[in-house]
């Protein structure tokens, strides 16, 4: 697709009384048919680090739900066992593990999400009891706050943690921002409370802290950034909506709607969204994920990334939270184990050393990979 049709189309959208408007100037993207393997991420994109997590009896990672680039360490979350893991980003070693699971101050039940003051080096987290905790880089469990509201993701930016989708059943509000100023404990709230009902989920984030703070309302194919406390819609994919009846399905009737979604190969979600210099990159419902040059606003559809230096196809993109050009895959250990690296002669001296230092047998925590921009 040499050629990508575009429309710019200019409209302003205003929200309910109190909120801040919606600014929508739309570059309207047409999704390629073709599928290439890493061939344009390539292009772009050079691998940098190889990090494997650490592993010991109290150091199992079920999920990575949440991941932060900060200076020197990654911070991550795995719902699934209520952890934060504090890893440093040159060696993978845990050098903070926080696991309060119960009902007194600092606990949770539950983690909804993680987010990081980076003024203050403050670990913000929310759980299922409507509260934010704060941490230190160390542990420490500092103070917490209680939020009138449920919320599934947040992030954090300038002093203010930005709360995103509110649940309600089914559906849920993806197109607002509660906005909660640290300083003044004020609240703000961007985007109009328009409530969706639909249960399906794409593995990923829905929220990501990179350039920008970006987001992307379920059914909706738009790209949706936060510019203070307005958001703009500068990107979209020229996409029909879905079916009332196909809609319908998926609350009535769901293994019929992921057999229809998948027989048709049905685009009906995007997440994940992160911003390099020159790049948008960001995952759908359908296997691989898009990069977007902001030059040309030309969309591409990478099935997989093949590296020859590590032998692997890398399918498992995952959105990382920080203002960097880095771009993050997710190894499990059983595909680290399966590899088969080609062109050894010619690896590059210092990711030989970081390849040799991973050591990881069946059981052993994700082995996470990070490209940057050239």
């Amino acid at each position: 697709m040499k050629n990508l049709s575009l429309y710019l189309v200019s409209i302003f959208l205003y929200s309910c009384t109190g909120n801040q408007p919606v600014t929508d100037n739309r570059i309207l993207l047409l999704h390629p048919d073709k599928k290439t393997t890493g061939e344009v991420f390539h292009s772009s994109f050079e691998l940098e680090r190889i990090v494997p997590v650490e592993t010991t009896h109290d150091f199992l990672l079920a999920n990575v739900d949440r991941v932060i680039f900060y200076k020197s360490k990654i911070i991550i979350l795995d719902t699934s066992t209520t952890s934060i893991f504090v890893v440093d980003a040159s060696t993978g070693k845990v050098e903070t593990h926080i696991h309060r699971k119960g009902r007194g101050p600092g606990d949770s039940m539950n983690i909804c999400d993680i987010a990081f003051d980076e003024r203050l080096e403050q670990i913000l987290v929310f759980n299922d009891y409507k509260k934010l905790l704060y941490f230190t880089l160390d542990g420490s469990f500092l103070k917490e706050e209680f939020i009138n509201e449920s919320f599934d993701e947040l992030t954090y930016d300038n002093s203010k943690v930005i709360f995103y989708n509110v649940g309600e059943g089914y559906g849920c509000f993806p197109y607002s921002l509660s906005i909660y100023d640290l300083q003044d404990h004020s609240w703000e709230k961007a985007g109009e409370d328009q409530k969706v009902d639909f249960p399906v989920r794409s593995y990923g984030c829905l929220l990501v802290k990179s350039k920008n703070i970006w987001f992307t309302p379920v059914l909706d194919f738009g790209l949706h950034r936060l510019n203070g406390s307005k958001i703009e819609v500068p990107y979209k994919i020229d996409q029909k909506p879905l079916s009332d009846e196909l809609r319908g399905k998926s609350i009535s009737d769901i293994l019929s709607f992921f057999r229809e979604v998948a027989d048709h190969d049905i685009l009906h979600s995007i997440n994940s969204i992160r911003e390099t210099d020159h790049y948008l990159i960001f995952q759908t419902n359908r296997s691989g994920f898009l990069m977007m040059n902001k030059k040309e606003a030309k969309l591409f559809r990478e099935e997989c990334v093949k590296d020859a230096y590590l032998g692997l196809d890398l399918i498992r993109y995952f959105p990382h939270d920080g203002a960097d050009n880095r771009i993050m895959f997710v190894v499990f250990a059983d595909q680290w184990l399966e590899r088969s690296p080609q062109n050894t002669e010619n690896i590059p001296e210092h990711l030989r050393e970081q390849i040799d230092r991973v050591k990881v047998d069946e059981e052993s925590n994700p082995v996470l990979v990070f490209y940057k921009e050239k």
